[in-house]
């Protein structure tokens, strides 16, 4: 998912639950990735992200991936609609954009980041299901996938499984092992597994 969200609301449910075990299964094996037109610039990024000296060399490697992730197609129209689909979602306009990932994945299946757009969007818009289900099939393509990763870390402490949620940020760490935001976290929810106030 994007790191773009600043107003969550609980919401569990046993299919959530179900779901992210499949996904945390599926996302912590690496070995697992789909094809990408961009396999071999992508490997050279991420060895160069879990390397980087400092947060700026890091980011400017983040840029890069994401650059790829969102054009990671042969289709040049579905590179038009997913920037049509990210102006939609950085208007507010998140049924519009939901429905344009929809039509990208429907063109490509393979295509991972229609999955995360679409599963940041449903998140946006409180499906819960949906997003994780995204999120399962964005990590099926590409396991690296920090910001997914990110999404069901957030999505494991709405729900307050923090066990888990700790796991998943641990593994983002282990792909960029400088990200602020797990830093910040891992500690904040081992004191909310002990019951400590955060």
């Amino acid at each position: 998912m994007d790191s773009m969200f600043s107003h969550f609301r609980k919401r569990s449910t046993p299919l959530i639950t179900a779901i992210v075990m499949v996904v945390m299964s599926l996302g912590l094996n690496t070995t697992a990735m789909a094809a990408s037109r961009y396999g071999e610039e992508l490997d050279r990024l991420f060895t160069q992200l879990a390397a980087a000296e400092n947060l700026e060399k890091a980011e400017q490697t983040i840029t890069r991936i994401w650059q790829l992730w969102t054009t990671d197609t042969t289709d040049s129209t579905n590179i038009r609609l997913m920037r049509r689909g990210i102006g939609y979602m950085e208007s507010g306009q998140l049924r519009e954009a939901e429905a344009i990932f929809s039509q990208i994945i429907n063109r490509d299946n393979e295509f991972s980041e229609a999955w995360n757009k679409r599963a940041t969007v449903r998140f946006m818009l409180n499906d819960m299901n949906g997003s994780v289900q995204d999120i399962a099939q964005t990590l099926k393509r590409e396991p690296r996938h920090f910001g997914a990763l990110s999404g069901l870390g957030m999505i494991h402490t709405l729900d307050g499984n923090f066990k888990s949620a700790i796991a998943i940020y641990e593994q983002i760490l282990t792909i960029h092992p400088l990200n602020p935001e797990a830093a910040r976290v891992i500690p904040e929810l081992k004191l909310k597994l002990r019951g400590d106030p955060a």
